[in-house]
């Protein structure tokens, strides 16, 4: 059983909406970032159905405070109080991702509904993450506003991409989940609880915690991760557990730096709508795993402006009917400019 394109970022809607959803921003000083991603399970040589992802995030910083020249009115009235833009002697930055997620069953060759896998499921969003760093401790807050069902076009894309791929047709969208506005609130803090002296390759560990809530997903989660290499001080404000799905951290190093890092993440899910359905308990849904955890490893480096991302995860299945682990790997490449 599997998530088919766990994160599929539609280019061509960001080409379109971004725009109007960052607004016209000045760079106030702050550097800005491209970075595209690639998701697939053909990295660790799985060949479960198509698992695919790809996505592009637009990013800004860093800056001493966020202003209405470096987020959009309506965001920036939103954090202009909280501790985000609040707290003292910090820097920060912004970044501005569309996404679409697309899950499907195992098997796809039939159009009828499957009570004991995934149901389809669809997922169009936006996500919006403010940072605030010093040296020693890292804030994230992110929020994301979309919606799942039809109205996300994940069963045009996936037949889109079959199409181009000559793969299976997948047959059973008649199933998907309704219509439904989704919302998530998420917070993540990283705490650099050791770091070596000395000069050129350094080790460090850093804890994570974080916590998410909305009818799209809530969540309590803890993480610790280890990492080798250089940059580490000024690369670890926008570290994750799942890297390629955020900026680079390295694209925040003036100079050519690299690192090996290793992590596990544990959590317990109250609600995650993918995976129990819609609100009003009519659509196909599955009981949710409630403690789940993901182990990462993987390589992160810069050469001038560019940046690289390589890792491998392995993550708990979302579901009590199912003990298999998902096994996927990510390529990211972040441009400054």
């Amino acid at each position: 059983m599997r998530r088919s394109a766990t994160h599929v970022h539609i280019l061509l809607l960001m080409a379109i909406i971004l725009p109007a959803a960052i607004g016209a921003q000045e760079n106030e000083g702050g550097n800005e970032f491209i970075t595209f991603t690639f998701e697939n399970d053909f990295f660790v040589g799985e060949d479960n159905g198509y698992t695919n992802g790809m996505g592009l995030s637009f990013s800004k910083g860093p800056y001493r405070k966020f202003s209405r020249d470096n987020l959009p009115e309506w965001l920036f009235s939103l954090t202009s109080n909280l501790y985000i833009n609040t707290m003292e002697n910090k820097q920060r930055g912004v970044s501005h991702s569309f996404f679409q997620v697309m899950q499907t069953p195992e098997d796809i060759s039939t159009s009828d509904l499957i009570p004991n896998d995934l149901p389809y499921a669809g997922l169009l969003g936006w996500q919006g993450t403010l940072y605030a760093w010093d040296d020693e401790v890292a804030d994230q807050l992110a929020l994301t506003l979309g919606a799942v069902g039809p109205v996300s076009l994940a069963e045009q894309s996936q037949s889109l991409i079959h199409e181009l791929f000559e793969a299976d047709d997948p047959r059973g969208w008649d199933n998907q989940i309704d219509n439904e506005v989704v919302i998530k609130l998420e917070m993540q803090r990283i705490w650099s609880l050791y770091r070596a002296d000395g000069s050129g390759e350094r080790i460090d560990i850093l804890g994570i915690g974080g916590a998410a809530i909305g009818n799209l997903e809530s969540a309590a989660r803890l993480g610790i991760a280890i990492r080798w290499g250089s940059g580490l001080t000024s690369s670890f404000p926008a570290f994750s557990l799942q890297p390629d799905r955020q900026v680079n951290p390295l694209s925040m190093t003036p100079e050519d730096d690299y690192y090996l890092f290793l992590g596990l993440g544990i959590g317990h899910v109250f609600n995650n709508i993918l995976i129990q359905g819609n609100s009003d308990g009519n659509s196909h849904s599955l009981p949710l795993r409630r403690q789940q955890d993901q182990i990462s490893g993987g390589a992160v480096w810069s050469l001038g402006r560019n940046a690289f991302v390589f890792q491998i995860s392995s993550v708990s299945s979302p579901t009590t009917i199912s003990d298999s682990r998902d096994l996927f790997g990510a390529l990211g490449f972040t441009r400054l400019f």
